[in-house]
């Protein structure tokens, strides 16, 4: 167990210990958990006033996370999205925070920013070292970014990091200069983070046994 840990301003990850830790909650403004291991964990702190986004997800290979619909993926954004406008921060997290969890911040992170899979991979390893996600959960990233690419009137995937998004999620001007600013400041947090080696989830990417 190793609690929560910090992926930007007002998003953490976590555990089931994270999941339980009402000192972590109150010191760290989180009104919004999305619990992705309900059937494992309790939503602690609904009777206390705490917005829960519950998913069913087993850890497990038969799994489907991200729906072909992206009902899933969207409210996760929208949820994380109504959270941070109110400057209030929000928890995701599963039993051990290295898979049902990780794959839903990333398609989040991937909506968010426009980031491809394998960026979003890199960031996250380099704030959370010990990712563990289900190589049939990553081939689901992988068709969701294929949808996102997809989109019309939108802007495309970035993939280096030394691209940086001007528009928004929704393809428009508006906010972008403050997407801009908060994406350079994620950008600074991975560059700044190299000092070790990467996760290499290339070949999970391209392992279509599964």
């Amino acid at each position: 167990m190793i609690g929560a840990i910090k992926i930007k301003d007002g998003l953490f990850i976590g555990d089931e210990f994270a999941a339980q830790d009402l000192e972590f909650v109150v010191a760290n403004k989180v009104t919004h958990v999305i619990n992705c291991a309900g059937k494992q964990i309790p939503n602690h702190w609904e009777p206390i006033g705490v917005s829960y986004l519950t998913f069913f997800w087993l850890d497990q290979d038969n799994q489907i996370v991200l729906d072909v619909k992206d009902e899933a993926s969207n409210a996760i954004f929208d949820f994380i999205e109504e959270a941070h406008s109110a400057t209030e921060s929000v928890l995701v997290h599963s039993v051990r925070g290295q898979s049902r969890a990780t794959c839903a911040l990333a398609a989040y992170i991937m909506k968010r920013y426009r980031w491809s899979l394998l960026k979003t991979l890199e960031f996250l390893n380099s704030r959370r070292p010990d990712l563990e996600i289900r190589a049939t959960f990553i081939h689901q990233l992988s068709a969701y970014e294929t949808r996102l690419q997809g989109q019309r009137d939108a802007p495309g995937i970035t993939s280096k990091w030394d691209e940086i998004s001007t528009f928004d999620n929704q393809g428009k001007k508006t906010g972008a200069k403050m997407l801009e600013n908060e994406e350079l400041v994620l950008r600074n947090t991975f560059v700044n983070a190299q000092m070790g080696p990467l996760a290499d989830f290339r070949g999970h990417m391209n392992d279509h046994s599964l």
